[in-house]
């Protein structure tokens, strides 16, 4: 019985070591109404019309950065802002170059 117990616990550190690594821990999945009128505001400007479906608010330092990946002309683009609207960044977002560092 000591064994499980043991291997779930560290089944449950190793799951929040990666979980941690990706930054995702202070992650809360919103729609894009749920966002402050002036974050709001700045992301539909930086997508150009292209639909936003969803946005991840993260907690930096105290700080709520608001952040989406749209298409544009068949490209991922991450877009951050923070909570009154100022652009934190925007960038290709490659995925596939990401998972390949990773490894």
């Amino acid at each position: 019985m000591k064994v499980r117990w043991t291997a779930a616990v560290l089944l449950g550190v190793a799951i929040g070591c990666a979980h941690h690594e990706k930054g995702e821990e202070n992650e809360v999945k919103m729609s894009l109404d749920q966002v402050p009128a002036a974050a709001r505001a700045t992301l539909m400007r930086e997508a150009g019309g292209a639909t936003i479906k969803n946005v991840d608010k993260e907690d930096d330092h105290g700080r709520a950065i608001y952040e989406t990946d749209v298409m544009v002309n068949g490209k991922n683009w991450e877009i951050k802002v923070d909570a009154d609207g100022k652009l934190i960044g925007k960038k290709l977002d490659n995925e596939e170059d990401e998972k390949g560092e990773k490894k």
